[in-house]
């Protein structure tokens, strides 16, 4: 059973990354003076990783995990205090310090409007805007986001402070960034390269130009052939490779290769962009283009405090398709582990050692795969379509037509989903709006995410455009534990521990090493107070998987309407429409927030 204790650190990572931005180290180091601010404030966001992966394989870290645990704080029981955990809102929550309730991104895409008249939206879907070079994808913005990020409170306190946002996931960095006027880049699978919004500028950045189409070939080559690193010795702390719940069965073992798991009329340029978006390798490439970044643009070497946030998503990639305890997910840790040492050691070269502040956490983390979570005699069931359309039906024919007040319809709405075997509970508007139900947990994380003009449709929706009317009615469910919508090996976005519970560590400039067993405290000054009244705390987001509906999580919990074109899922043998006849609107697949 899921326990509540010490579930609130989240305050504890929005204020001290507030307390950075106001630009003020309380601690000595060989470079840093006493009250001078550091030169550069780095984010990494580690989408879908969870604590119980760090702690499960510490011993096999050598590289940027175990210098962030020997030489930062790091504080083992942080949660993310919102009970929506997919990326979209937990990624802003890391960026802004502020619930979803109060940031407004509640899901990927949401029911919008006042009661009785809300509509289905995207999140950062945006006609105004367009994809820099790639005038075929929707154009995106985050004029949907309600406050200021971390990146615009440095560029508020020093008009010359610099702000770059990077990240492996779609859109990723622009929920890290927001509305900041920097340079923001995410990779698109569909456009095969690093890819930016109008919003941002009008024109591809020449460095960013430049490793597009020098540097990032070489991962695209590297992750046609994906073999497992992991040292024979420590292959056991994981569970076998061969497992039958894994990518629903199919390439479920190493070694990957392009050429085996991907049909021959996809073997192309196209294929292999969309095959970086899956592996390892793509991590590595977004962590070479922040070094990009830090040269290109001298982050940290004038003379100004400059914000960088990178969000590095292949874990959650990786772990949708084969699940947080595979082979496939221990091989992408520890290289992702050597490639953070390589990182740091780059930043002590260029911008000083002790001259930089970086924390690291996750949008969300994530349950094992059900059918491993029976096996160990613990909850967990999958949730069919069929399942979801069925109760879908009914909610309609109680809702079509009903009279009387959106209160009153919502609570017809709520009692035809309670009936359902999977469904622990329902909760209106009046319950999310109002101070009933004390001493519930659970009432609280799903009032942090939950606003009256914006619903999550998480989690019962259409699998074929993404709408939902339990949401449309402004009512919220959660899911009995262990149950999990069948949209991939695994799927996150539960209020319970297992999706709560993610790392939380501070390396660098004013930080003095250590480890809480608690919710913990900043060694750091408070934030300035004009800055803290504006903000409040909270923590978390996430992405998609590489073999199992590569556009699932994309369209479905990412965007929400349209035409289905990911089943059964992205290696080669699906059915789905091939990219070459994808509607125009349609994002690269992207995951599940």
């Amino acid at each position: 059973m899921i326990s509540f204790r010490r579930a609130a650190a989240p305050a504890l990572l929005s204020l001290s990354l507030l307390a950075l931005a106001s630009c003020a180290a309380a601690h000595r180091s060989s470079k840093v003076r006493p009250g001078q601010p550091p030169a550069l404030v780095v984010v990494i966001a580690v989408d879908q990783l969870g604590e119980d992966l760090l702690e499960r394989y510490d011993s096999l870290f050598t590289g940027g995990f175990r210098r962030l645990k020997d030489q930062g704080m790091s504080y083992s029981e942080a949660r993310v205090d919102h009970a929506i955990t997919v990326s979209h809102p937990g990624h802003v929550t890391l960026a802004t310090g502020a619930a979803p309730s109060r940031h407004g991104i509640v899901d990927a895409a949401f029911y919008e409007g006042p009661p009785g008249a809300r509509r289905f939206v995207d999140a950062l879907t945006d006609p105004a805007e367009s994809i820099v070079g790639a005038p075929a994808q929707h154009g995106v913005s985050p004029r949907k986001i309600l406050v200021s990020t971390l990146s615009e409170w440095i560029e508020a306190a020093d008009p010359k402070a610099r702000v770059a946002a990077l990240g492996s996931g779609q859109y990723s960095s622009l929920l890290h960034a927001g509305h900041a006027q920097g340079d923001v880049y995410w990779y698109s699978g569909e456009a095969g390269r690093y890819v930016t919004s109008t919003f941002y500028g009008p024109a591809e950045a020449a460095w960013v130009a430049r490793f597009n189409r020098e540097k990032l070939p070489r991962f695209k080559e590297e992750a046609q052939d994906w073999e497992s690193t992991v040292p024979e010795a420590a292959r056991p702390l994981a569970r076998p490779d061969a497992s039958p719940y894994e990518t629903r069965g199919r390439h479920a073992t190493f070694p990957h290769r392009f050429k085996d798991e991907v049909p021959p009329d996809r073997q192309n340029a196209e294929g292999i962009s969309w095959r970086l978006a899956g592996t390892p390798m793509l991590d590595e490439a977004t962590l070479e283009l922040a070094q990009e970044a830090v040269r290109e643009l001298a982050l940290g070497q004038r003379g100004s405090t400059d914000a960088l946030s990178i969000v590095i998503s292949e874990v959650d990639d990786i772990g949708h398709g084969y699940g947080p305890l595979s082979q496939e997910q221990l091989d992408n840790l520890l290289r992702l582990d050597r490639e953070l040492g390589r990182f740091l050691g780059f930043l002590d070269r260029t911008v000083g050692t002790g001259r930089y502040v970086l924390a690291l956490s996750a949008d969300h983390a994530t349950p094992d795969i059900p059918e491993h979570r029976r096996e160990a005699g613990e909850p967990g069931r999958r949730i069919a379509q069929a399942e979801i359309d069925a109760v879908l039906a009914e909610v309609h024919a109680a809702a079509a037509n009903a009279p009387g007040s959106p209160d009153e319809r919502a609570a017809r709405v709520a009692a035809v989903v309670k009936k359902s075997g999977f469904v622990a509970d329902v909760m209106t508007p009046a319950d999310l709006g109002g101070n009933g139900r004390p001493g519930d947990p659970f009432l609280v994380l799903y009032r942090n995410s939950w606003r009256p003009d914006r619903v999550p449709r998480f989690p019962l929706f259409s699998f074929d455009d993404g709408t939902s009317p339990i949401a449309e009615a402004g009512v919220m469910v959660r899911l009995a534990e262990g149950a999990m919508i069948d949209l991939d090996s695994v799927v996150h976005g539960s209020p319970y521990d297992y999706d709560r519970h993610v790392p939380l560590l501070f390396f660098g400039a004013g930080v003095v090493p250590g480890r809480s067993g608690g919710e913990g405290s900043y060694h750091g000054p408070r934030p300035d107070a004009r800055r803290a009244g504006r903000h409040h705390s909270t923590c978390r987001p996430r992405r998609q998987s590489p073999a199992v509906s590569k556009a699932a999580l994309s369209r479905i919990l990412t965007r929400g309407a349209g035409p289905r074109w990911d089943r059964p899922g992205w290696r080669g043998e699906s059915a789905r429409t091939p990219p070459a006849t994808r509607p125009a609107s349609e994002p690269p697949a992207r995951r599940c927030n």
